[in-house]
């Protein structure tokens, strides 16, 4: 009798946890959620294609970035961490120099943060913009 409980109670915690990573997979993730973007001082972007670094201190070309990003929707797709190769790098800083998020903006629909790829669920990242400051700077 005291073995049939033990399996119902394996079998239930084996449950929830296959329940709750269902759930947290398919809730859809936004990138810098809760961050103000008045908080944000500076954007180091490194381009893997040219392989250059630009940091971004413009208050206008932030606003642009952050509410663009904080915007979209994004669902969890497949593993990335054996993936090499990626065209934007972002790493948003405070005012200190401390790194608030990174993550890789591949295409106007994709990020990348290891261990997985995000596609967006509404809209389009803000891609050809960072194109645009590439050129720029």
């Amino acid at each position: 009798m005291k073995k049939k409980y033990i399996l119902y109670g394996v079998a239930t915690i084996l449950l929830l946890f296959v329940v709750g990573t269902c759930i947290w997979y398919f809730t859809p993730k936004t990138f810098l959620k809760g961050v103000d973007k008045s908080e944000i001082a500076s954007i180091s972007v490194f381009t893997g294609g040219a392989g250059g670094n630009m940091t971004l201190e413009n208050r206008e070309e932030i606003d642009i970035i952050v509410t663009n990003i904080q915007s979209v929707k994004m669902k969890r797709g497949e593993f990335s961490s054996t993936y090499d190769g990626f065209e934007f790098r972002l790493t948003f800083k405070d005012k200190n120099g401390n790194v608030i998020e990174s993550f890789i903006i591949n295409s106007k629909s994709e990020i990348r943060n290891d261990p997985f790829f995000y596609e967006c669920l509404n809209g389009e990242l803000c891609f050809a913009f960072l194109q645009e400051l590439e050129n720029k700077y």
